[in-house]
């Protein structure tokens, strides 16, 4: 198999995985998305500049493919970030709530009793 039909048969892969995110484990998506990245970078590094007309047509495939995975992907990371800010949202409601005089400082209400 060549180079460029391992590469995009790779990329389509993840692409295919991408389309069922919502079914699939953020973690267990996001470790196959490093092993995708990882596994790409080998096989662009194996790349040579002699290709046939149909290996030209694959590689224009790929491009457009890998566009499509990389606003997938873009999509993908800024709604867990979203998620990530809601979280965080919520985290600081929950300690308002449980303590809702934790931030007052000052010395309202103090005197000082001067008699003797």
């Amino acid at each position: 198999m060549s180079t460029i039909k391992a590469l995009y048969t790779l990329t389509k892969q993840m692409n295919d995985r991408f389309e069922k995110a919502d079914e699939i484990d953020r973690e267990e998506l996001i470790n196959e998305f490093n092993q995708f990245v990882e596994k790409r970078g080998q096989l662009i590094d194996q790349l040579d500049g002699e290709y046939s007309d149909e290996e030209r047509e694959l590689a224009q495939e790929l491009l457009t493919l890998d566009e499509a995975l990389r606003q997938k992907a873009d999509q993908y990371m800024n709604s867990f970030q979203q998620d990530i800010g809601k979280f965080k949202k919520q985290q600081a409601g929950n300690k308002k709530y449980i303590n809702p005089y934790q931030n007052l400082r000052g010395n309202d209400g103090g005197f000082i009793d001067t008699r003797n």
